[in-house]
């Protein structure tokens, strides 16, 4: 193996794990109690740091590569999340239970804006944090898995799902719960595979990365 190639992995990898902050933040709200603002804005500053701490080491063609792959990811996780959401909401049209697969939307909003603040701005910090969530995964797909592909980016969707199905009945109250499965678990095949084509076919284009 090239020494230099494996210091660049290893630059992407440390720099990847970044990424899954905003999820971080939720466990520790959801398994600690602790107030979902101040772990996002604590996991937020941790990551920074510790970028910027692994950037400030890293040579030049590591930071290119880093910039590259974080972009790609971020693009395709975007992509993935609207597709994500895209596909829930059709399956949720033709399911006649009452399952709501926004709900969690709208608990992230109460949660950052405040249940007194505006409903406007409570939806605005649901869905914001909704797409960092997507679009942070993309990240740190992208830095960790990115030029794996599809089955990559599958595998990384069912292990969203599996967080999901862990930590989203008993935190939601989720009664319909077979419901909740179904659509959950199709919109993260939806996600895994747009987003694992997506970094790949891009990484590809871009001359190939991490």
């Amino acid at each position: 193996m090239d020494p230099k190639s494996g210091g660049q992995d290893r630059v992407l990898r440390a720099a990847g794990v970044g990424g899954l902050a905003s999820g971080a933040a939720l466990v520790t709200h959801i398994v600690g109690g602790v107030s979902l603002r101040a772990a996002l804005a604590t996991a937020i500053l941790i990551v920074i740091l510790g970028v910027a701490a692994v950037l400030r080491r890293a040579r030049p063609i590591e930071r290119r590569r880093f910039v590259r792959a974080a972009a790609i990811g971020a693009a395709a996780g975007l992509l993935a999340t609207v597709a994500y959401d895209a596909s829930r909401t059709v399956l949720a049209y033709f399911d006649p239970s009452p399952y709501n697969p926004f709900e969690a939307i709208r608990v992230f909003g109460v949660l950052l804006a405040g249940p007194m603040a505006a409903p406007v701005l409570r939806y605005a910090a649901g869905v914001s944090f909704h797409l960092i969530n997507g679009t942070g995964f993309g990240i740190a797909f992208g830095l960790l898995l990115g030029h794996r592909g599809l089955f990559a980016g599958i595998a990384w969707g069912l292990g969203l799902e599996l967080f999901q199905l862990t930590l989203y009945p008993g935190w939601l109250d989720i009664r319909a719960y077979q419901e909740f499965v179904r659509i959950s678990a199709a919109g993260h095949l939806v996600y895994g595979g747009v987003l694992g084509s997506s970094c790949r076919r891009w990484l590809g284009a871009a001359g190939g990365s991490g």
